[in-house]
């Protein structure tokens, strides 16, 4: 008789809409595999910025409370990415679908909002 004890952990999705009317990014996005840990797991929610020289998606950070320059286009992500290390050890580009760029959102959800980040994003995105 087997009698050993075994945890599974899995995490469940989370829901960052607070209306059932939102908008999704047109073709998507691609995230800059070079700017994410190697093999990270990207949560929904996780709000990203353009690299205007680069054109291709960050995280958001704000270390001076405001916008920072070279950034553009703001999006909040709505669905999970994991990034899968490539034969050199590398994170390859991917591209994400659910990208939100209107609706309401549940602000405690998002992972990197700050005061600068909902401003770019006021009248297209609402924060309850």
């Amino acid at each position: 008789m087997d009698v050993t004890i075994r945890r599974h952990s899995a995490e469940a999705a989370r829901e960052i809409k607070a209306s059932a009317h939102y908008t999704y990014i047109t073709n998507g996005i691609t995230l800059d595999g070079a700017k994410f840990a190697k093999g990270e797991l990207v949560k929904e929610g996780t709000c990203l910025v353009k690299d205007d020289t680069s054109g291709l998606y960050e995280k958001y950070a704000d270390a001076t409370g405001a916008f920072p320059a070279g950034k553009s286009d703001p999006v909040i992500l709505d669905e999970s990415i994991k990034f899968n290390i490539d034969d050199n050890g590398n994170n390859p580009n991917v591209t994400a679908g659910q990208v939100l760029v209107h609706g309401a959102v549940y602000n405690g959800m998002l992972i990197g909002v700050t005061d600068a980040f909902k401003a770019k994003l006021a009248g297209a995105i609402r924060f309850v």
